[in-house]
């Protein structure tokens, strides 16, 4: 027999050892899930409720840069240079518990606080695409 585990007490350390080992390994894997979920909130975002849009961008752990733009003009206004960051497993903007945001995977929606619901830019350029394509286009220069 092993001489660590010769007696009941040593086995029992050897296993309470073992358990919070694998235990340490679990919450690792957990919040490394968790920040790999988070990141899906990186890129380029089109307001679907008004001229806004943000671009965000990973800048440390659990950080994410995110600049909000107005395009009411015909210039690009900065509005928000703020950070999201990960906070009791949700996404803050700044450091107001009051401003959420939050991803949904499925809608493919991202909501930042008070600046209200983002959609993809490339998805919505996806769309804008396809309606150009639908359109009936004449090329021999005939007229209805």
């Amino acid at each position: 027999m092993n001489d660590n585990l010769s007696t009941p007490a040593s086995a029992v350390a050897a296993l309470q050892q073992e358990i919070r080992t694998r235990t340490e390994v679990i919450r690792t894997l957990a919040d490394l899930r968790e920040q790999l979920d988070a990141d899906r909130i990186c890129g380029s975002w089109l307001s679907a409720e008004n001229n806004l849009s943000a671009s965000i961008r990973r800048i440390g752990d659990g950080m994410w840069r995110i600049l909000v733009f107005d395009h009411a003009l015909c210039y690009r206004r900065l509005v928000q240079d703020g950070i999201v960051s990960l906070r009791r497993h949700r996404l803050w903007l700044g450091a107001d518990d009051g401003n959420r945001v939050i991803y949904d995977a499925a809608a493919e929606t991202l909501t930042v606080g008070c600046y209200g619901r983002f959609l993809p830019e490339d998805a919505v350029r996806r769309q804008e695409d396809d309606a150009i394509v639908s359109e009936a286009c004449d090329f021999n220069g005939e007229e209805a």
